[in-house]
């Protein structure tokens, strides 16, 4: 709030309790003279009551339809009583509520004079307007009136009285940032509108006191009370409908969203940025995979939503994920640990006070004030856990485990689909794609560019005196050196790249939005890393080198995938040739006319590229 803003509530609050109190003292020559009796007790309790059945209107504003009552007592008894009405009743709800902690602002959040200062000016604002009101009104100085002149006066000065207080209260909000189009039509015109609903009952109490005495003021009172209980109910369930049918379309959402992708790592990003924007862009996203072979949980720790969102943009649906923080717990510890063996959600407001119990050591808290983890749970097994954390104490509540519920129950489904995807299309061994999704996606990057005219390369590498390696150390050995080659290869791919296994001891790679220059430097990337790699057998070091062959489109003049793959294999073969340990790149050609050209004329390129790239034996 800008410093007008703190200057207008100080304005407000000092003026309405130095004119309830002046006043009183000396009302004359705008107000009548009044006593406290037992009747303007009654409806200092009819008030208090309305002003507990109050609901949440706009922010943190909440009204009470107890506007009635003040306005009764303004033309019954004078206006300075009904403004001691309001000053009490309503100051005394909003001390009840900050002690409560039931304001709209966490009040660790808020400093403390910030805060007296608008539970000081809560209760004066509509006070110091209604005598203002009343003065100019001439209200007291017009007593007494005829039940003619009560008809026309009452709404017209009910009307005056909402619409300045909460003009004035929406000034408020005004100064904190709130959009004018969205403050008129969420607090100024609502409020109002449910205030007004109640002037015919004020005029009627007015009327039923004057002609029948206070029984009847009382009943009228009663029936106020028993329509602010209704209007109360129907808002607070019109909100809970509003928010539950938003949490349905959101859970929809995140039901396509996860089921977008069944590559695991895209797979992980959309769960984790999808939850933080549910629970507050201000979390982390904790995700706990068991590891049955090590018995123990692998947990990750992601970044923050924002921090996610904009990673997630920038990289696209295919990025890599790359937790901030990795762990390993062991089975049974933490509060991953405590969730997986209890089976059931865990919701800690204050992680530090409470976290303790549920952890065999302090030290394996996480470094945060709120916690809130479920299980993941596929065929009646426990495989992990989905958590969120955040370094405000109390940020979740029970619609937060709700929703995260619901989303885990996706998201165990979408994680066991993923996985039995990576199965079918991942090597167990290498951890790269096997051969026939590595066929797959070139046929799918030559449709591609060929229908937007972009370019891409491939690459296949061969290990140089791999079966020698196998027959000398063992094939452990061999297979520790084809584990190291596939992570020196995924190290080098970006984020849209495919490598995959295509062999024994080959590798093959593809490249989109590549040129043939560009896929060399990479490849000769690639083997002085492979060269580099360290492979220990038996406390020998072994030397692996490699030999690859690379070919680009349109460079190569390739009539399809397959014979594009054929130019990168007749490379690795002249790789091979060379004396191996090197990359060779297939030579340019223009054998493939462009588009437009007629069928005889592309089968006749493509029957002279299918010529030049024959089959040969490829020496090892």
């Amino acid at each position: 709030m800008p410093r007008a803003g703190f200057v207008l509530l100080g304005v407000i609050a000092v003026a309405g309790w130095l004119a309830v109190i002046g006043f009183s003292l000396d009302p004359y020559p705008w107000f009548r003279p009044w006593t406290m009796t037992w009747e303007l007790g009654a409806c200092f309790a009819l008030g208090a009551l309305a002003r507990t059945l109050a609901f949440r209107v706009f922010r943190a504003v909440r009204i009470a339809l107890d506007s009635a009552f003040y306005v009764a007592v303004t033309f019954i008894w004078g206006a300075v009583p009904a403004a001691w009405l309001i000053v009490l009743i309503i100051t005394a709800d909003a001390a009840f509520r900050v002690l409560r902690g039931t304001t709209g602002a966490t009040s660790g959040k808020r400093r403390l004079w910030l805060s007296l200062l608008e539970l000081t000016q809560t209760g004066s604002l509509p006070a110091l307007v209604l005598l203002l009101l009343s003065a100019a009104f001439g209200i007291d100085e017009a007593q007494p009136y005829t039940d003619r002149e009560l008809i026309v006066w009452v709404p017209i000065f009910s009307l005056a009285f909402l619409v300045v207080h909460y003009f004035l209260a929406g000034g408020a909000h005004w100064f904190q940032g709130a959009r004018s189009a969205r403050l008129f039509r969420g607090f100024f015109f609502r409020v109002v509108v449910a205030e007004l609903t109640l002037v015919p009952l004020s005029l009627a109490m007015v009327l039923d006191y004057l002609h029948h005495g206070m029984f009847f003021f009382l009943l009228l009172g009663c029936t106020a009370l028993l329509f602010n209980w209704i209007f109360r109910r129907a808002v607070i369930t019109s909100e809970k409908l509003d928010e539950r049918a938003s949490e349905l379309a959101t859970i929809n959402n995140v039901g396509r969203i996860l089921s977008s992708s069944l590559e695991r790592r895209t797979l992980i990003m959309n769960i984790a940025s999808e939850t933080v924007r549910l629970v507050g862009s201000a979390s982390r996203f904790v995700l706990g995979v068991y590891d049955a072979r090590h018995e123990n949980i692998v947990v990750d720790v992601f970044l923050r939503g924002e921090a996610l969102a904009v990673e997630r943009r920038a990289q696209g649906g295919r990025a890599r994920v790359e937790p901030v923080q990795r762990g390993i717990v062991p089975r049974g510890h933490g509060l991953t640990g405590w969730v997986m063996q209890n089976r059931r959600p865990l919701l800690l407001s204050n992680v530090p006070e409470v976290g303790a119990s549920y952890v065999t050591d302090p030290a394996e808290l996480p470094p945060c004030a709120s916690w809130l983890g479920v299980p993941l749970i596929i065929y009646d097994e426990v495989f992990g856990v989905m958590a969120v954390e955040s370094d405000a104490a109390y940020a979740y509540t029970a619609d937060h485990l709700r929703t995260l519920m619901i989303i885990a129950d996706h998201a165990a489904v979408a994680l066991e689909n993923a996985r039995l995807y990576e199965l079918a299309t991942v090597d167990g061994l290498t951890g790269l794609y096997v051969r026939r999704y590595f066929d797959q996606r070139l046929n799918e990057e030559w449709r591609r560019v060929t229908r937007y005219g972009q370019e891409f390369a491939i690459g296949i590498l061969d290990l140089d005196h791999f079966k020698k390696l196998n027959d000398t150390y063992g094939h452990q050995a061999g297979d520790q050196v084809l584990r190291g080659a596939a992570t020196v290869l995924r190290d080098n791919m970006r984020g849209a790249d495919i490598a995959g296994r295509y062999g024994g001891e080959e590798f093959a790679f593809i490249l989109p939005r590549t040129t043939i220059a560009e896929a060399k430097h990479m490849a000769e990337r690639i083997r002085g890393d492979i060269e580099a790699m360290r492979v220990v057998v038996n406390g020998e070091r072994l030397h692996v080198t490699c030999s690859i062959g690379v070919a680009g489109y349109p460079e190569c003049g390739a009539a399809d995938g397959v014979a594009l793959l054929a130019f990168a294999d007749q490379a690795l073969y002249d790789a091979k040739s060379q004396g191996r340990n090197r990359v060779v790149a297939a030579p340019h050609t223009e054998l493939v006319p462009p588009r437009g050209v007629s069928t005889e004329e592309r089968l006749r390129a493509e029957a002279v590229t299918q010529e030049i790239v024959k089959p040969a034996h490829r020496a090892r």
